[in-house]
């Protein structure tokens, strides 16, 4: 079970936090795991075993929750579709909001704490105009952290396309 409350996801189960955790999901916090919004969403939608509940231990539905998270951030949906697509690739994603970039992903087989993510990921609209100065800091601050820039651009229809942007130096 996944416990919704206060606005945040926790699991309490030891056994269960283990193997999460050893799957790249969570942060460890005094024995519980605490899941960010799209690894909750993720796991309640992939592993039927795994509902997420309220205080009241009332089943709260995953429409529901998409809902109340797109309502806080209206970019949310965009960023669950990109989070979805890169863990069904086999990579691990975490935030990368100190970076600057919605995501920071991890190659396959490397998990945070034991490797370094390779990737900064920001998430755009497809119609979303970006100035030069934009992308050039975001490429800058990304090789100054040793990653690539990877900016995923979703269209109406939910498909994603990625682009790595490198600065060229000749």
């Amino acid at each position: 079970m996944i416990l919704f409350t206060h606005g945040k996801f926790w699991v309490t189960s030891p056994g269960l936090t283990g193997e999460l955790l050893d799957r790249g999901y969570g942060e460890n916090i005094n024995g519980k795991l605490l899941l960010s919004p799209e690894e909750a969403l993720y796991l309640s939608e992939k592993r039927e075993s795994l509902r997420v509940i309220n205080e009241n231990d009332e089943p709260v539905q995953f429409d529901d929750l998409m809902k109340y998270l797109s309502k806080k951030d209206k970019l949310f949906p965009m960023k669950y579709l990109v989070y979805r697509d890169l863990r069904e690739r086999g990579y691990i994603v975490r935030t990368g909001f100190k970076f600057g970039a919605h995501y920071r992903v991890y190659p396959r087989g490397v998990k945070p704490g034991e490797g370094h993510s390779n990737w900064l990921v920001h998430i755009i609209e497809e119609n979303h105009k970006m100035e030069f100065t934009e992308i050039s800091r975001s490429v800058r601050l990304a090789q100054n952290v040793r990653k690539k820039m990877v900016f995923a651009v979703v269209d109406k229809e939910g498909d994603i396309t990625y682009y790595k942007v490198e600065r060229f130096t000749p």
